[in-house]
């Protein structure tokens, strides 16, 4: 779970206890994690993506971070058959698409809301993303 109080928090779904806390700089807005790369994406207010990585002591490390939104990052998550490519949507009205081993530039732009992107997700091939523009958005990639 990701948390305004700065937090990616890793949850021991069978001890019902929090098994670890990955404390960050920004208030948290959203949180994926892929199994594919075992990488937990987390979006901020402070616009940027970053990516952690839950083995061992490095999970406390940023893995990775994303720079390419104006404003808050509302929503991210993992593409369903690649272990590099992921998808951010935020309050500046844009989607990103990422392939991860660049972090400095993003694949492409999606701007097709009017307003805030609140919420993103994957479907066979395809982008949807909704808005505060109360708009749903279906995008072939």
């Amino acid at each position: 779970t990701s948390s305004s109080d700065m937090s990616v928090k890793i949850w021991d779904t069978q001890l019902m206890s929090c098994g670890k806390t990955i404390s960050v700089n920004s208030s948290l807005q959203c949180v994926d994690w892929s199994d594919r790369s075992q990488l937990i994406a987390a979006g901020s207010s402070d616009k940027y993506v970053r990516l952690f990585d839950p083995r061992g002591q490095s999970g406390t490390i940023v893995h990775s971070t994303l720079q390419g939104h104006d404003l808050w990052v509302s929503c991210v998550t993992w593409s369903p058959t690649s272990d590099v490519e992921l998808v951010s949507g935020s309050y500046d009205g844009r989607s990103l698409l990422w392939d991860i081993r660049s972090p400095r530039s993003y694949l492409a732009v999606i701007s097709t809301h009017e307003d805030k992107v609140l919420c993103c997700d994957w479907s066979d091939g395809k982008l949807l993303s909704g808005g505060s523009d109360s708009k749903l958005h279906i995008t072939k990639l």
